[in-house]
């Protein structure tokens, strides 16, 4: 295939990556408002961990049978999926769904801050810097300060 049919396809699919997942936003905005965050969040991983296995049956891969494997994925699963998401749904019962999709852009940034604070493993150069503060600006542009003036408020 060459390069010039590959790009539109790419782009397709970028584009429905990106649908998809700001969408899940709203979903969780619209479900939350029936649902308790816990379970609908336990509702979608679950679902989401179904289709998965699907597919690993369907490639015929094989599951791990190790134990301190699993252990680990259960801790990266709660860690990046489990633990966040539902923090995220419980926001939701008093944040628009829009702010809390641009506040969840941050993340990126505190991980990088939380890394260079603690664990000191990366080095903090010039550039990264003007990084993480064009994307603090960019964010703050993005809200807008009107965003943040409910915050802290009771419903």
């Amino acid at each position: 295939m060459s390069e010039e049919t590959e790009m539109p396809t790419d782009l397709a699919l970028l584009g429905a990556l990106a649908v998809l997942w700001g969408a899940s936003y709203t979903f969780i905005k619209i479900g939350v408002e029936t649902i308790p965050p816990v379970t609908f969040i336990a509702a979608r991983t679950l679902i989401a961990g179904a289709i998965l296995l699907s597919v690993i049956r369907w490639r015929g891969l094989a599951m791990p049978a190790d134990a301190a494997m699993w252990r680990r994925f259960a801790f990266q699963a709660c860690l990046n999926s489990v633990v966040p998401f539902t923090l995220i749904a419980a926001a939701e019962r008093s944040v628009d769904a829009g702010l809390a999709t641009i506040l969840n852009a941050t993340s990126p940034i505190f991980t990088f801050l939380l890394t260079a604070l603690i664990t000191r493993h990366e080095p903090v150069t010039a550039r990264k810097l003007v990084g993480v503060g064009a994307g603090i600006v960019g964010i703050c542009l993005i809200i807008g300060t009107e965003a943040l003036g409910g915050l802290g408020r009771q419903m």
